[in-house]
């Protein structure tokens, strides 16, 4: 694959003096909000904020100006990727998902250095994740020396992201498979996964199908995440909700972010491309089809932390158990029996209706509500 699918990935020290330890813990460990920026931002660059944010509070970092941090700062793209580093470890890993060179909203943050320079080129972070990696473990991944230490602000050689991207997908995935201690899948373990042509015939009406697709882009809205499914589906209706004013128009696809993606029934994101949950309605006589295609996922992004659903009627629980259950599914590569969960259609229309008139959702009790598959007696 060529770099152009390759995201870029920068390494911030945040901490390290009495000073920039005080501007981690404000805009990194404490998150800010809209309102409070507002008056230094133009009324675009606040329309922009608001639609990625969905009203949430953000983490902010900056660079002070010269000839190398500017020449990074004008190569940051939304959705590239960020790591923060504070004491010896990775603390934060997320995307870029804006920027701004600015000083008066630079000094209102983080005031001046002893020379009068601000922060000023800035860039706005969605989708983070805490993490707590030492950079000895994720030096060797990107051809660093273990005891390779980054200095203020660097971008990572883009061949080797490229590379890392090929080898284990998702950059978070990997930092939480460090953090539990646990070994990396390499992503060619997709070769592994069996291809097959499925036959689905339809057991029940397509709008049941098209029902709990709408109750799930429902909820993704309220948890406040931008929700996609296929092209083919966003014409769809349901009980005169259009899909196509609910969802994203366009797919993002990266080397961790692959295309098989595009065609799973519905995905929550949050940001350019980081997933949050993906979910398979099964409504044919043939539950494989979509256990497969979330194998296909799991194959390109083996390292992946996001959690994925199988949707189905309350009959069909025992016979997805027992499909995960397979050694194609099961194996120690996808693991698939131990990373997807089971929705009954009764519990999301549960749980959508109980949300019907709430104005946020925790994407945490669709996490709970699912069912792990269990171990046999």
């Amino acid at each position: 694959m060529s770099l152009g699918n390759s995201r870029k990935v920068f390494l911030v020290v945040a901490g390290g003096n009495v000073s920039a330890q005080r501007n981690f813990e404000d805009t990194i460990q404490r998150k800010r909000t809209l309102e409070e920026v507002r008056k230094f931002l133009t009324a675009q660059a606040i329309e922009n904020l608001e639609k990625i944010y969905h009203a949430s509070n953000f983490i902010v970092w900056g660079s002070v100006p010269g000839p190398m941090n500017e020449s990074r700062w004008e190569k940051m793209t939304p959705g590239d990727v960020v790591l923060i580093y504070n004491n010896g470890r990775i603390r934060f890993a997320g995307e870029i998902a804006a920027k701004d060179r600015n000083k008066e909203l630079a000094r209102y943050f983080w005031r001046e250095d002893d020379g009068g320079s601000t922060w000023e080129l800035m860039y706005f972070i969605v989708n983070e994740e805490r993490t707590d990696v030492p950079i000895e473990k994720l030096n060797p991944l990107f051809g660093y020396q273990a005891h390779y230490r980054p200095q203020g602000f660097s971008m990572i050689n883009e061949e080797a992201v490229s590379r890392f991207a090929q080898n284990y997908g998702d950059i978070l995935g990997v930092l939480k498979t460090l953090e539990r201690g646990e070994d990396l899948i390499h992503v060619p373990t997709r070769n592994a996964v069996i291809s097959a042509r499925i036959d689905e015939r339809l057991e029940r009406v397509p709008t049941e199908h098209d029902e709990m697709q709408w109750r799930l882009i429902r909820l993704g809205q309220k948890a406040k995440c931008d929700v996609w499914v296929p092209k083919n589906d966003q014409p769809k209706q349901y009980q005169g909700n259009q899909f196509r004013d609910h969802v994203l128009q366009e797919f993002h696809q990266t080397l961790d972010v692959p295309r098989s993606i595009e065609n799973i029934d519905v995905v929550w994101k949050f940001g350019p491309y980081s997933i949050k949950s993906a979910f398979e309605i099964e409504h044919s006589t043939s539950i494989y089809s979509g256990i497969l295609r979330l194998s296909d996922l799991r194959a390109e992004a083996p390292n992946s932390n996001y959690p994925l659903f199988i949707v189905a009627s309350e009959e069909k629980r025992r016979r997805v158990f027992d499909e995960l259950r397979r050694p194609t599914f099961s194996g120690p590569c996808l693991r698939l029996n131990e990373v997807i969960r089971f929705l009954g259609y009764e519990k999301v229309r549960e749980i959508d209706e109980s949300a019907k008139s709430a104005t946020n959702f925790d994407a945490n009790v669709l996490l709970g509500a699912g069912e792990n598959v269990p171990m046999r007696s």
